[in-house]
């Protein structure tokens, strides 16, 4: 009995079908997507008066992409809660919209080499929405964006999806979700959900790890009362530390 679900992401003549094994959906899915964007954005202290620029030359602000700010100032009080300043800790895989195609498959449970091909579809005949990765209050915000290659699985729903899944899939259940992402001038292709959940690639680990790659630091606010709700007040690209 097939109830569960795989999707390939992968140009439309990429896209295995028929029956099939995981070596097959693996290989496409390697060709189709080999693109990570990590975002964290983090809620500047009420009290700062520095800015991003003194952060980069003091180091502070660099291509890890770790708290600028650092730990929570000794003067606090003990057992008050500390201010969580991570806002946004994110990875997204990066989405040619205009060159992809989604394949989605059923696996039968405990035979991982039984899988057929249920419907292959452009991100065309996908329904579109939208979703929000900006912290929701006013106030200023440190950004940091690093892209870099990455090796991805065929994506799954979350642990818990319902028994059977693959056996009443529907199309029109799936969503195209397309997001600002920190300072970009545009909508982008952040993701894809079936029935309101999100479908999630795992990473292919990495022989070894690569060393930080470059970054994007961008520093904005945010205020609803302003005819601009969104303004960047500063932007300065990092280098990889030695």
């Amino acid at each position: 009995m097939v109830n569960s679900l795989l999707f390939v992401l992968a140009p439309a003549p990429g896209l295995p079908q028929g029956k099939v094994s995981w070596a097959d959906l693996a290989d496409a899915q390697a060709r189709g997507l080999d693109q990570l964007l990590a975002l964290r954005i983090f809620a500047c202290p009420p009290d700062w008066s520095g800015s991003l620029e003194t952060l980069v030359e003091a180091g502070l602000a660099h291509s890890g992409g770790v708290d600028p700010y650092g730990a929570a100032p000794p003067s606090q009080p003990l057992g008050q809660p500390r201010e969580r300043r991570l806002r946004c800790d994110a990875s997204v895989p990066l989405l040619d919209a205009t060159s992809l195609c989604l394949g989605i498959y059923g696996q039968v449970e405990g035979s991982p080499e039984q899988i057929e091909c249920l419907a292959c579809l452009p991100f065309a005949a996908i329904e579109n929405e939208t979703c929000w990765f900006y912290p929701s209050e006013n106030g200023r915000y440190l950004s940091w964006q690093s892209q870099r290659p990455r090796t991805f699985l065929p994506g799954r729903l979350p642990v818990g999806e319902p028994a059977h899944a693959a056996e009443t899939f529907d199309p029109a259940d799936l969503r195209l979700l397309w997001s600002l992402l920190a300072d970009d001038p545009a909508m982008t292709c952040v993701g894809l959900t079936y029935q309101g959940r999100r479908i999630e690639w795992a990473i292919q680990p990495m022989a070894l790890e690569s060393v930080e790659a470059a970054s994007v630091w961008s520093w904005f606010e945010l205020d609803d009362l302003s005819p601009e709700p969104w303004q960047r007040l500063d932007r300065i690209e990092t280098s990889p530390r030695c």
